[in-house]
């Protein structure tokens, strides 16, 4: 697989900071591919860690060229033609579930708001290794993937990214994703979509999907070529491995 290697505002406010967290084990690992992030746990073989990157990769780019700039009030189209490619490529829903927030300034952050919503579908160890990921892409050594990441996600005052989890066990693999996009309505565009506080008087819509799903890769088979084929020109520009 072609690739490019690199392969303040304050964390939330617990008493253990999860960023902080270093629970992994060896040979864990993580990417950024376009929009998304995503910790492989270790296990996850390397065609199948490929296999993720670009099937999800291409369909964020399927979506983005029907709905450019992934608008707020087209987020739900956006989100079903996404689905329709990965569905296409043999992905399949284990679970599905969205949430639509009016307004999400009541909330501390992005970030913090990205785990709450997570922690029904992911199991302990799944929701520190979230913690995890998010820390290691605050790490300086980690602003090329950062910015790979938010070239895609942020648009003016929309942002919309997933990010999550991929396990394997027993000779299962699944990936855990969240699928989040929000506006925000007035001052500053966003700098970053991951790592945004949000301001308590400002008005915030907020839309999420969370997901388990698990690739038939009997189907897939029959299709890496052709996506292979499809990204050949982007893959260099939107892949990054995440130094942890």
């Amino acid at each position: 697989m072609s690739s490019s290697v690199d392969l303040e505002d304050p964390p939330f406010t617990t008493e253990v900071e999860p960023w902080q967290s270093s629970r992994r084990r060896a040979n864990d690992s993580a990417a950024v591919n376009g929009s998304a992030a995503v910790f492989y746990m270790a296990g996850v073989p390397a065609q199948m860690k490929e296999d993720i990157m670009y099937s999800t990769l291409l369909a964020q780019i399927e979506a983005d060229n029907m709905f450019p700039g992934r608008p707020m009030n087209k987020r739900k189209e956006w989100h079903d033609k996404y689905q329709d490619v990965l569905h296409n490529l043999g992905w399949v829903n284990k679970s599905f579930r969205e949430t639509e927030l009016g307004n999400a300034s009541e909330h501390e952050s992005v970030a913090r708001l990205v785990i709450e919503l997570a922690a029904e579908d992911f199991q302990g160890p799944e929701l520190d290794l979230l913690d995890v990921l998010m820390g290691a892409l605050r790490d300086p050594a980690n602003n090329d993937p950062l910015e790979v990441f938010d070239k895609m996600a942020v648009h003016g005052h929309d942002a919309s990214f997933q990010i999550g989890v991929v396990s394997n066990l027993e000779g299962t693999t699944l990936l855990k994703l969240g699928a989040h996009q929000y506006n925000v309505k007035s001052g500053t565009p966003i700098s970053s979509a991951l790592f945004f506080n949000f301001d308590p008087l400002s008005e915030v819509p907020y839309f999420a999907v969370q997901q388990v799903m698990e690739l038939d890769t009997d189907v897939y088979a029959t299709q890496r070529d052709a996506v292979r084929k499809q990204l050949a020109g982007v893959v260099q520009d939107l892949i990054r491995e995440i130094e942890m």
